[in-house]
């Protein structure tokens, strides 16, 4: 992106490339104006002289260009032209992100396979939908506390804070760690096998309890038969 500062005593007229940027009046600057990257041409007219010169424009740079009072047409005159660089342009190759992200996805794929197969296995099996929910929890609190970090340190650099997040993962990395020294793993054929023992003792219970109800309703009913026949006879009598 470029834009031109207009510091000489009338108006001027700039092109870029094949593009006009318009007319630029005195002490008056341009809107930014999106070039590509390379050897860009620039025409300043001005009452029907004109100045043409190039300029190579890295990728990702960020331009502004200062025409001053003592500016002439004619050769050379770009040497009149002061360049200010807004935005320095990348001196990094898109192509080094692809390691990155590669690391990234790997990262993600082992840690997440293996943390649901874990949570998944050493659940009981009516709780392993809660826990593969509280695993789905995890991602919205995570986010949350990177909100929390980012807004709390205030750090100017980006970088300073990817360090920052790269050691938080560090440091929860170690934490993992020595929780799984002391884990105490399951078998989940014997808490499959637990549940399955219980059942028949469920079962047991409930056809106990009906059998109790079934002889209360009984038992009632005869009270209140034999209440009745007692009732008909004083009358009869």
């Amino acid at each position: 992106a470029i834009r031109f500062l207009n510091g000489f005593r009338s108006a001027l007229s700039v092109s870029v490339g094949t593009e006009s940027i318009g007319n630029i009046n005195t002490n008056d600057m341009s809107p930014y104006a999106i070039v590509s990257h390379g050897t860009i041409s620039f025409t300043i007219k001005n009452a029907g002289n004109q100045c043409s010169f190039s300029r190579k424009l890295g990728f990702g740079s960020s331009f502004t260009y200062f025409i001053p009072s003592t500016f002439a047409m004619g050769e050379n005159c770009d040497q009149h032209i002061r360049e200010v660089e807004d935005i320095k342009p990348n001196s990094i190759h898109m192509a080094w992100q692809i390691p990155q992200y590669f690391l990234m996805t790997t990262g993600e794929v082992v840690f997440s396979v293996t943390g649901l197969e874990f949570s998944y296995s050493q659940a009981p099996s009516n709780m392993k939908s809660v826990l593969q929910a509280g695993w789905l929890l995890t991602v919205a609190v995570g986010n949350i506390i990177v909100l929390i970090v980012a807004e709390a340190a205030q750090l100017p650099d980006k970088w300073a804070e990817y360090i920052l997040f790269a050691s938080l993962l560090v440091l929860v990395c170690i934490i993992f760690a020595v929780m799984a020294m002391f884990y105490t793993y399951t078998d989940p054929a014997k808490i499959e096998a637990q549940f399955i023992y219980m059942e028949p003792e469920d079962k047991e219970k409930k056809n106990m309890e009906k059998d109790k109800k079934g002889m209360a309703n009984e038992s009632g009913r005869s009270s209140d038969s034999s209440s009745d026949e007692e009732k008909t006879k004083q009358s009869k009598f």
